[in-house]
């Protein structure tokens, strides 16, 4: 076991998950790392511990959700899973191998089985160019279609996210369209290399309400069609509880529970994970007399700490009702649960199976 002194974090060597689990990974990111150095005045640099020691497999034809608050980390290790950055420690593997940093021939083949799908649809397409460029700029790196084919090829990707009658849309520049239709042409160019992992990066927060469960089946009906491992980001554990097999909460840089979607949302063992849930929308909690609205019961626990300087141990616990001496001073080995579920914190025997 590996031990931070400045931020009291512990390298854990996660326990094997359950035969149930499947085939290996397609794509997974091993004991994963992250500091950021950020140069200030006169000098100074501030070392941002973004994420700490994080595990996560991602599957063929199975949508793992990664949930947490804004600036818990999530980003950061999609980043890692499309080599925007290079770990500072840990590895990425796809199929079981490492990946390291790599650039022409080497990078197209990684980047045609792993595709990034942004949150700002708008920001990740060319907006000078039209859904034509767009697409056949994707089909022409990867050399997916060839010069007799390559208009077909499109047309067949914007029917395949929906987007029809094609040809009304294969002209149109982005600000043409609206969030939802830019979003589905960035989607399209993603299944354009033929992907075998896609990672959604919040793709559904900047969309109007009414668009984003019509995205979500979307990725649903791709997963199933193409067999994609998915990565769905998201703060919205409604939605990943909608759309996932998996969720896996973050918290401050720290994954902290994780587990098959239902037993996640109707037995949550971190205290972090019940925040999430009491905070999300439910047609179904009714108000009590008096209360204002139906977050009445959610109390205000403060906010998430500054990873520049985080707090030690659990990063949680400044915010805890039930944190001990224990969560102040270390960060508790994982416990792991018959039914596939797991959590680090110390209210559960470091270590044991239940």
């Amino acid at each position: 076991m590996l031990s931070d002194t400045d931020g009291g974090v512990q390298a854990q060597t996660d326990a094997p998950e359950p035969a149930s689990a499947g085939e290996p990974p397609v794509l997974e990111a091993v004991d994963v790392t992250m500091h950021f150095t950020v140069r200030g005045g006169l000098g100074r640099t501030t070392t941002v511990k973004a994420l700490e020691h994080a595990s996560l497999r991602l599957r063929r034809g199975r949508i793992v959700a990664l949930v947490g608050e804004s600036g818990s980390g999530k980003t950061t290790l999609a980043r890692l899973f499309a080599l925007m950055y290079t770990p500072t420690s840990g590895e990425i593997r796809l199929r079981g191998e490492r990946v390291l940093p790599s650039r022409g021939r080497a990078a197209r083949e990684y980047y045609s089985e792993v595709q990034l799908v942004f949150q700002d649809p708008f920001a990740s397409l060319n907006s000078m160019h039209s859904v034509r460029h767009n697409l056949r700029r994707a089909l022409r790196i990867h050399g997916r279609a060839g010069r007799d084919d390559i208009e077909e090829r499109m047309l067949e990707l914007l029917e395949r996210v929906s987007l029809t009658p094609t040809k009304d849309f294969i002209g149109k520049l982005p600000h043409e369209l609206s969030g939802g239709q830019r979003q589905r042409v960035a989607i399209a160019r993603a299944l354009a290399v033929g992907p075998k992992v896609i990672l959604g990066d919040e793709p559904i927060s900047m969309l109007d309400v009414s668009m984003r469960l019509d995205i979500l089946n979307l990725l649903a009906r791709l997963r199933d069609e193409e067999d994609l491992a998915l990565l769905y980001i998201t703060h919205d554990i409604a939605s990943a509880r909608y759309l996932a097999e998996e969720i896996h909460v973050m918290y401050a840089g720290q994954m902290v529970e994780g587990g098959p979607t239902e037993e996640i949302i109707r037995n949550p063992q971190h205290p972090y994970t019940r925040l999430l849930l009491g905070a999300s929308p439910d047609p179904a909690r009714t108000v009590k007399a008096g209360a204002a609205s139906v977050f009445a019961d959610v109390e205000d626990s403060g906010e998430p700490p500054n990873l520049a300087a985080p707090p030690q141990g659990c990063r949680f616990h400044p915010r805890c009702p039930l944190a001990t001496d224990e969560c102040r001073t270390s960060f508790p080995a994982r416990t792991e649960h018959a039914t596939g579920q797991w959590v680090h914190c110390w209210l559960y025997p470091p270590g044991a199976s239940t």
